[in-house]
C-alpha cells in the first residue's frame, strides 16, 4: 500500500517516530527490478530497522554501552579500542 508523504509525516508526528525511518521502511516495498517477486522485502525492512536501532546506539552519549545493551559485543569492542 502506498502512502503520500503527508499520511507519513502524520504518522511520524503521532507516533514520535522519526519521518526517514518510516520513509525507508516504506521504499523498502517499493518495485525493484532485481527482485520482480518481492522476495527480499523483509530482509530490506529489517536492515532498515537494524540500521536505525544501530545508529542509535551510536548518537546516544555512551555508544559503546548501548551497543553492549543490544548484544553488539565485537562493535562494542570494536568501538572502545578505536
Amino acid at each position: 500500500m502506498a502512502y503520500t508523504s503527508e499520511e507519513l509525516r502524520t504518522t511520524s508526528e503521532r507516533a514520535g517516530i522519526p519521518l526517514d525511518y518510516l520513509t525507508r521502511l516504506v521504499a523498502a516495498d517499493d518495485h525493484d527490478p532485481q527482485d520482480p517477486d518481492g522476495n527480499h522485502v523483509l530482509l530490506k525492512k529489517l536492515v532498515v530497522v537494524f540500521d536505525h536501532h544501530v545508529a542509535k546506539c551510536f548518537a546516544s552519549p555512551d555508544p559503546v554501552g548501548a551497543l553492549r545493551q543490544f548484544g553488539f559485543e565485537e562493535t562494542a569492542d570494536a568501538l572502545a579500542e578505536a
